[in-house]
C-alpha cells in the first residue's frame, strides 16, 4: 500500500463521514446526476493517464469508494474501467480554461493554487498541464474525496490542504502564479475579505481565475440571498458583472475581464427567470485578473 492509500486510511472516518454525505446529498435531492450515463472512456483524457491499474489499488478502491458516496465534481476514471457517481459534470472546464487562456504553455512549472477544491478537479487539471505544484484547500469533508483521488492517481506535486480561505498565509504556503477561485464567492458572507486574503498570496502578475454565480444584466449592484437560492442555505450572494470587477480592482486586481457567461436554469416550473424563493435565476460566469 503506497503512503497516500495509508495516510488517507489513517485520516478518513466512516461514521463522520456518512454524517456528512447525509446533509449534502439531501440537497436538491430531486435534482438528476449529470454523469449518469458517463462511462470510463468519456472521461477527461489526461485523467485517464493518471489511472495505475494495479492491484493494490484496485483493492484500496474497492474498499473506500462504496464509503465515499456521490461526489460533487467528476466524473474521474479509476481502476477497472469505473468512474465516480459525480452529481456535477465538469468536464466542459477544459474549455473554459481554454477559453481563459490556460494551457500547457501558460500553467508548466508554475505553482497553482485552488481555494475551494472539492474533489480536486481543477488542481488535478493544472497538474496534468504541467504545473510545477498544484495545491488545493478544502475545509469541509469534500476534502476527503480530493485524498481519496490523489490515492489513486499518486500525483507527486498535487497536494491538499483541509483548510478554508481563511488560513491563506504566504508564511505557510508561499505565493503563487496562478489561483482559482470557482464556485466559491457567493459562498462567501465577506466577499472583500476572500479577494484581499487571495491577492495576499499572489505574485506580482500571477493571474487569477474565478468563476461565479452572477446577475444575469450588466450591473454594478449585487443581491443579497438572506434565506436560500435554489433551496441551497449556503448562497449569499448574485453579483453583477460591473460589480464584481470593481470589487476585483479595488483589491489591486487589474486587466480585469469578464471571459463569457452562460444563463442559468431558474429550476422553477412556474417562472424561468426567477428561482422558486423568488430571486433572479441570473448566469454563470468567469473572470481573469493580473495581481498588481
Amino acid at each position: 500500500m503506497s503512503f497516500r492509500q495509508q495516510q488517507f486510511r489513517r485520516l478518513f472516518q466512516p461514521v463522520a463521514f456518512r454524517k456528512f454525505r447525509s446533509e449534502y446529498e439531501g440537497i436538491n435531492p430531486d435534482r438528476p446526476l449529470e454523469t449518469a450515463t458517463i462511462g470510463f472512456d468519456e472521461t477527461e483524457p489526461l485523467f485517464r493517464t493518471f489511472v495505475n491499474d494495479t492491484p493494490e489499488t484496485a483493492a484500496f478502491v474497492d474498499e473506500f469508494l462504496p464509503q465515499l458516496g456521490m461526489f460533487l465534481q467528476g466524473p474521474f476514471p479509476l481502476p477497472g474501467r469505473r468512474t465516480t457517481r459525480s452529481a456535477w459534470d465538469c468536464r466542459g472546464k477544459s474549455g473554459a480554461y481554454s477559453g481563459c487562456g490556460i494551457d500547457a504553455e501558460s500553467v508548466r512549472g508554475k505553482r497553482t493554487l485552488d481555494i475551494g477544491s472539492n474533489a480536486g478537479y481543477d488542481p488535478f487539471y493544472m497538474n496534468a498541464l504541467g504545473a510545477a505544484e498544484s495545491v488545493g484547500l478544502e475545509p469541509h469533508p469534500f476534502f476527503m474525496h480530493a485524498m481519496f483521488l490523489n490515492a489513486v492517481y499518486d500525483r507527486p506535486e498535487v497536494s491538499f490542504f483541509n483548510a478554508g480561505w481563511e488560513d491563506l498565509d504566504r508564511t505557510y504556503l508561499g505565493d503563487f502564479d496562478w489561483v482559482s477561485c470557482l464556485g466559491l464567492i457567493y459562498h462567501i458572507r465577506e466577499p472583500l475579505q476572500l479577494i484581499d486574503k487571495i491577492a495576499s498570496v499572489m505574485r506580482p502578475g500571477s493571474r487569477l481565475l474565478m468563476e461565479t454565480h452572477i446577475l444575469s444584466e450588466t450591473s454594478r449592484q449585487a443581491c443579497f440571498i438572506e434565506d436560500a437560492f435554489w433551496g441551497d442555505v449556503t448562497y449569499w450572494w448574485v453579483f453583477g458583472d460591473e460589480c464584481l470587477m470593481g470589487m476585483l480592482r479595488s483589491s489591486g486586481f487589474k486587466d480585469v475581464k469578464m471571459m463569457f457567461k452562460a444563463d442559468c436554469d431558474s429550476r422553477n416550473p412556474v417562472d424561468p427567470r426567477l428561482t422558486v424563493e423568488g430571486y433572479p435565476a441570473g448566469a454563470r460566469a468567469w473572470f481573469t485578473a493580473t495581481r498588481g
